[in-house]
């Protein structure tokens, strides 16, 4: 006489999560939990809060199928309490435009990495978010560089944001228009980031230790953008940056621009003001396909035009340390290591950048 063996225990999805959650959290960002939370959140919504060993492939297609119809707009505001069969139910009814693919991948990805802590103590008999899934990662909105047009609309209309001053808002603009430096990368700038080497006005993009009293200051742009020296053009000298540091290096302040905090999940300096940018360019007109990147797409192809032989070239080499690619950089880390060569041909790069005679910093900063 045959019995039948009992299903193998496994917890429930909600306690397996919280479990995972609490391991990852002591090496993952606060805001990278909370991305997992509320796709774990959504899972549940969709296919019910079981022992995880009982889900199968159609809970994942189930899953997939109804993620792909939330809004483009999804995740925006925080304080939206709906489902997600009420935020595909109003997509539906009002024909809204879909989240898109990566996306959608971005939430299997998360979910996958659940079942894999849990495969190999049997926890689980198999992932159901890997295999032949697939998914369209084409980008819906391809960004494009600014126009001349562009950049007059901006500089033509006065910043409407107060907690944000003109002032601040124009340099942080100013900077990328002829460095493109990451958003990032500009709004978390101190005093002793902006030095002399040879000679040469830089910017040093570097490590940040974090002082005790804030541990979110620690930040490391290797892992982001590239530790590189950003040697200043005369334009940027012109807007008064590097009296601008003395005074903050006086006044003993942490962070060069007095008027941004850190804000969000992930703590970053630039939120606010990432937020009210792209507010001010949707009233001024501008398209989707005009973000504060795009600035670094007009230095990397102003720069990449100049012919790389004869007076004035530029090497592609010399470009991408300018420009900190990924990959490419030469890392500084907290101590600066550059002969006169590299500082000359940084500064050359740097001295090649032009705009317009209408595209005035100083005016962009309400100083005219």
């Amino acid at each position: 006489m045959f019995s039948l063996q009992p299903p193998k225990p496994s917890p429930l999805f909600s306690e397996a999560s919280e479990t995972f959650l609490s391991l990852k959290a002591k090496n993952a960002k606060p805001s990278v939990i909370a991305e997992h939370r509320n796709t774990y959140k959504r899972f549940v919504e969709i296919c019910g809060d079981r022992p995880i060993r009982d889900y199968a492939g159609e809970d994942a297609s189930d899953f997939k199928t109804m993620m792909e119809q939330l809004p483009v707009n999804y995740g925006k505001n925080r304080k939206d309490t709906r489902t997600v069969a009420e935020l595909v139910s109003e997509a539906n009814r009002k024909n809204l435009e879909r989240i898109s693919g990566k996306a959608t991948k971005n939430h299997f990805t998360r979910l996958s990495a659940l079942w894999r802590h849990y495969e190999p103590i049997g926890k689980v008999d198999r992932n159901p978010f890997v295999g032949g899934w697939k998914f369209d990662t084409t980008a819906k909105t391809q960004r494009i560089r600014w126009s001349n047009d562009d950049l007059i609309t901006l500089i033509e209309n006065p910043w409407p944001f107060q907690t944000i001053s003109q002032a601040t808002f124009g340099l942080i603009v100013g900077i990328a228009s002829y460095t493109g430096m990451r958003e990032e990368e500009i709004c978390r700038l101190r005093p002793q980031d902006i030095i002399q080497i040879q000679d040469v006005w830089c910017i040093v993009v570097q490590v940040h230790r974090a002082h005790k009293d804030a541990p979110w200051e620690a930040w490391d742009p290797k892992t982001e953008a590239g530790a590189r020296i950003v040697p200043l053009c005369q334009p940027l000298l012109d807007t008064g940056l590097v009296e601008m540091a003395e005074r903050a290096k006086n006044q003993r302040r942490r962070y060069l621009f007095k008027d941004l905090d850190f804000t969000g999940m992930d703590m970053k300096r630039s939120g606010i003001f990432r937020r009210n940018f792209s507010s001010f360019k949707s009233r001024l007109g501008i398209g989707r396909e005009k973000v504060f990147h795009s600035f670094r797409h007009n230095v990397s192809t102003k720069l990449r035009n100049i012919h790389e032989h004869g007076d004035g070239g530029l090497r592609e080499s010399w470009i991408d340390d300018f420009l900190g690619h990924e990959g490419l950089n030469k890392s500084v880390g907290n101590t600066v290591y550059f002969d006169d060569v590299d500082i000359t041909n940084l500064k050359r790069v740097a001295d090649s950048m032009s705009y317009p005679e209408f595209w005035d910093l100083k005016r962009l900063m309400g100083k005219q």
